[in-house]
């Protein structure tokens, strides 16, 4: 009994499949990025009628990466069911199972295809994802006069960011924060010791990150013993930078996964919601299993020997199902990202069960 696909057949349904995947995704990326341009011409003709068509559809190419992005996981399921169906019409997947191979060996090409299409997509489309998101939001914010809203400023408590290194450590509590400013607005700062019990506080009309320091307006310390003292104007040592503060509320799909885990460390040091970005890491990591758990769902209910009405329906399901997992997904990362599940629960969870489910379905239906 072979134990290994001949390398030319191994090759060529590799190919074949990977045309077939990427042929459903760029048709999927077509459908929608359509979609879009005719709704932001719409909004655009209302908004800004000045801007001529050319540049409206130009802006919106930028968001073909970002599309791509989201599209991929429906295109490797679609494409897989359609890869499979023709094969199993065309029986070329039997030629891999007369030649005494299981189920497993006769998916390998597949299995191992789409694991390192989704390290593709991790190492090299969501970094040109990340960026072209990044600047086609600042586009669409441009022409429609939108403004950042800081998440931090609408807490109930203000605005918490700590502040520490080996010779100082400080808690900052202000009542709003100015984001492009990187300005805060009615700062109550608590100086600490190293065991963390209070030393005192400053109390200021505005603190202002700058890469000298903080510059802290009319600034008034008060002991612990309720004794005040005016200091003025005064610059405090920092080892934030105000990129970070004015970077702390970007979308976690314009954020680079080469970036992320050094952005995360960043925010996570200056005490500001960094849960999002965690979850969106994991998830984002993965991928390639995710992936592949799809695949392996579309050959569950794509290459069996039923008849035809009851491979349709097997079809139907398996497609209803990827978009369940779809749903499931953002649910999970919503949860996640509001602290209501562990950050690698939420990131990996999805991915682990549809790899699990497609595994035992797969299996099952081999015997």
């Amino acid at each position: 009994m072979s134990f290994a696909l001949p390398m030319t057949l191994f090759s060529y349904l590799s190919r074949r499949y990977l045309q077939i995947v990427l042929v459903a995704t760029f048709g999927l990326v077509a459908f929608i990025s359509f979609i879009e341009i005719v709704e932001i011409l719409r909004r655009v003709s209302n908004k800004a009628p000045d801007l001529s068509a050319l540049y409206v559809v130009l802006v919106s190419l930028l968001n073909i990466p970002s599309i791509f992005d989201q599209a991929l996981p429906f295109g490797v399921l679609f494409g897989s069911i359609t890869c499979f169906h023709l094969w199993s019409r065309s029986h070329e997947f039997l030629v891999a199972r007369v030649m005494g191979q299981n189920i497993w060996q006769a998916l390998m090409p597949v299995m191992i295809t789409v694991f390192l299409l989704g390290c593709v997509h991790v190492a090299i489309i969501n970094p040109v994802a990340s960026a072209s998101a990044k600047q086609y939001n600042f586009v669409m914010k441009s022409i429609f006069g939108e403004v950042d809203k800081s998440e931090l400023s609408v807490l109930t408590n203000g605005v918490w960011v700590r502040d520490s290194d080996a010779s100082y450590n400080v808690i900052i509590n202000g009542g709003s924060l100015e984001v492009k400013n990187s300005l805060i607005i009615d700062p109550i700062i608590y100086h600490l010791n190293e065991q963390g019990q209070l030393l005192w506080r400053t109390r200021a009309a505005s603190m202002k990150l700058t890469k000298n320091g903080w510059i802290i307006v009319d600034a008034v310390k008060i002991t612990n013993a309720g004794d005040s003292s005016i200091l003025g104007d005064v610059i405090m040592p920092t080892v934030l930078r105000p990129s970070d503060l004015s970077e702390s509320t970007l979308p976690p799909k314009t954020v680079s996964i080469y970036r992320l885990p050094n952005f995360i460390e960043v925010q996570q040091r200056a005490g500001l919601p960094v849960n999002q970005h965690l979850v969106f890491l994991h998830q984002l990591l993965s991928t390639p299993l995710k992936l592949l758990g799809l695949a392996l769902l579309a050959a569950s209910f794509t290459l069996t020997s039923f008849s035809r009405q009851t491979k349709v329906r097997l079809i139907l399901v398996g497609v209803a199902s990827g978009f369940g997992i779809y749903f499931l997904s953002n649910f999970v990362y919503l949860l996640g990202s509001s602290a209501k599940l562990p950050h690698l629960l939420a990131g990996w969870g999805p991915a682990i069960m549809v790899c699990l489910l497609s595994g035992f379905l797969l299996a099952r239906a081999d015997e």
